[in-house]
């Protein structure tokens, strides 16, 4: 009797942990942005987790400043719990930390969101652009046009 009692308050908080953990296990996104014009500069690359942040140009979840190579930028954030995130990256070709409009407020440097999302007069919406991080690695790519 006292080796169920025993084995039972053994066995019981070990499963337990064993479950909490694989429960808040870490994920690794993965942002492949393609398309670039050329290999000046730098890739600003804003991991959002909340609309709020998303909105928010200067305080982002996450954030990387990403080295051009072959027209290509890859950006790696480790670490992410499971849930909804948006990507939002633009090409900062001069360097000056800025995402650069002419005087109308068009862009002037390439830009993109994940999910290839578009805005009409904008930068599109958070539900457009956010997608549910699910897997231990998981790859997204960002088209710049």
């Amino acid at each position: 009797m006292n080796i169920r009692f025993i084995k039972y308050f053994f066995l019981i908080p070990l499963l337990t942990v064993m479950i909490y953990a694989g429960d808040n296990q870490k994920s690794r996104l993965i942002v492949k942005i393609n398309g670039l014009k050329n290999d000046q500069g730098t890739v600003k690359v804003a991991l959002c987790n909340s609309a709020a942040n998303y909105k928010d140009d200067r305080s982002p979840y996450k954030a990387a400043i990403i080295e051009i190579r072959n027209n290509q930028a890859i950006a790696v954030f480790e670490n992410l719990q499971a849930g909804n995130y948006a990507v939002k990256a633009f090409h900062d070709e001069n360097n000056n930390d800025d995402f650069d409009t002419n005087f109308l407020g068009i862009p002037k440097e390439d830009y993109g969101f994940s999910n290839n999302a578009k805005g009409l007069f904008g930068p599109p919406s958070w539900d457009a652009a956010k997608f549910i991080l699910n897997k231990n690695d998981q790859v997204i790519e960002i088209n710049f046009n």
